[in-house]
C-alpha cells in the first residue's frame, strides 16, 4: 500500500471498532521528505475535532520542544500517531486496534523515510521497537532499525502533569539534532546518544511556568 492508497482509505476506514468512536480520521500531517517523524499513542478530544494530530496543551508542548530542542518547526516534522482514530472515553488504543492501523503507519514510514522516529510512550515505543521495556526504561537511546534511528521517549500527556518528567523530555529532545546530522544507520545495535553541549547547564535553569 502506498501513502495515497493508505490516506484514501484511512479517512473512510471501518477496520476496527474506532470508526464508531471517533470525528474525524487523523492521520498525520507534515511533509513527505521529513527527517523528523514523531508518533504518538492515540488522537484525543481536540485532534478529533480538528482533524490534526498533537493538539491542545500537548501539541503546545510538542511545539516548543521542536523549536527549542530541535530548531525545527511543527511543519518541518512529520506527525502522526498508532491509530488514526480517537478511543471512547480517553482510554488507549488495544493491541487488535493498533495492529489494525499498523498498515497506515508502515505506509507512511516508507513514504517520507526519516533518519528519526520518535516514539512517545510505552506503546509507541514498544510497537516501533519491538521491546517490551516501558519507555521510561529506555528513553534516551537511539535504536537503528531498517536504516533510521528510533528514539523512544515518554509521553507528552505525562510530561505535562510532571514536572521532572517535562525535564527528562527536554533532556531527551535535545539529542535530537546530533541524530539528524548523523550519517543512517547500518548497524542494529542500540546507542546511547551523548549529551550535546551545553545540556547540563540547560538543565539546571528553572522549568518554565505551564509547557515546560
Amino acid at each position: 500500500m502506498d501513502f495515497a492508497e493508505a490516506q484514501k482509505e484511512a479517512l473512510g476506514c471501518k477496520r476496527c471498532g474506532l470508526c464508531n468512536s471517533r470525528t474525524r480520521v487523523v492521520f498525520g500531517e507534515g511533509p513527505l521528505n521529513a527527517g523528523l517523524f514523531v508518533v504518538g499513542e492515540a488522537p484525543g478530544f481536540n485532534e478529533d475535532r480538528d482533524g490534526k494530530p498533537f493538539g491542545g496543551a500537548s501539541g503546545m508542548l510538542l511545539d516548543r520542544l521542536l523549536l527549542r530542542s530541535v530548531g525545527l518547526a511543527r511543519e518541518e516534522a512529520y506527525l502522526t500517531t498508532l491509530v488514526k482514530c480517537k478511543p471512547p472515553e480517553g482510554r488507549s488504543p488495544k493491541p487488535a486496534e493498533i495492529n489494525a492501523c499498523r498498515p497506515y503507519l508502515l505506509a507512511q514510514l516508507d513514504a517520507i523515510d526519516p533518519k528519526v522516529v520518535v516514539a512517545m510512550g510505552d506503546l509507541a515505543s514498544r510497537a516501533l521497537t519491538g521491546r517490551k521495556e516501558s519507555a521510561s526504561r529506555i528513553r534516551g537511546r537511539a535504536i537503528p532499525l531498517d536504516g533510521r534511528y528510533v528514539f523512544p521517549t515518554l509521553s507528552l500527556q505525562r510530561a505535562l502533569y510532571t514536572p521532572a518528567d517535562r525535564a527528562l523530555l527536554v533532556s531527551d529532545f535535545s539529542r535530537l539534532p546530533e541524530l539528524l546530522a548523523a550519517e543512517r544507520p547500518t548497524t542494529y545495535e542500540t546507542l546511547n546518544v551523548p549529551r550535546v553541549a551545553g545540556l547540563a547547564e540547560a538543565e539546571r535553569e528553572p522549568l518554565q511556568p505551564g509547557l515546560w
